[in-house]
């Protein structure tokens, strides 16, 4: 009898445990840079009591981590497209107090609708930070790079191309 009751409890926390969120990957299935939130599609299974396993829905209005200080007036700002991956963060309680300013009476601990995104998590590698591990730097590849703001360089710099100033163009090769 004992031993049945154990076994019992023991099942029951395993079923509270499996049931807590915590972090997924994901992939942005649509992006609002207004809003800086996304729709993400969890890129991983459920399974159901019965053993068989479903896809997760995509859960739509989660905050997106863009990399930002000094009362959001440094930022880093990269495109997000359908299709990159994220990683899905769940918070312990309702998002509502900290994005709203008020507090609601929803009290969905460890839910997928309470998940924050954090782009840039992506199964497989790209030339990029290949070449930036090799040559132990920091390496931005994209067809543009906009700096708002100064710009101090200490140390040396090298152009392969053309260089454009307020003047014109100066062909360097």
């Amino acid at each position: 009898m004992m031993d049945e009751f154990a076994q019992q409890v023991h099942d029951t926390a395993l079923d509270v445990v499996n049931s807590i969120h915590t972090c997924i990957p994901g992939e942005i299935y649509d992006f609002d840079p207004t809003t800086v939130t996304a729709s993400v599609l969890p890129k991983m299974l459920f399974k159901k009591p019965d053993g068989t396993a479903i896809a997760y829905p995509v859960i739509s209005g989660v905050p997106v981590v863009i990399p930002q200080s000094a009362g959001q007036g440094a930022t880093i700002a990269y495109p997000i497209r359908k299709g990159d991956g994220c990683l899905l963060l769940v918070a312990e309680q309702s998002l509502d107090y900290w994005m709203y300013g008020q507090a609601t009476d929803t009290d969905l601990k460890f839910d997928l609708s309470n998940a924050v995104c954090i782009p840039g998590l992506f199964a497989k590698a790209n030339t990029a930070l290949a070449k930036a591990c090799a040559s132990n730097a920091i390496v931005i590849s994209a067809p543009a790079v906009i700096l708002d703001g100064n710009v101090t360089i200490n140390g040396n710099t090298k152009v392969n191309g053309d260089f454009s100033t307020a003047g014109g163009t100066v062909r360097l090769n």
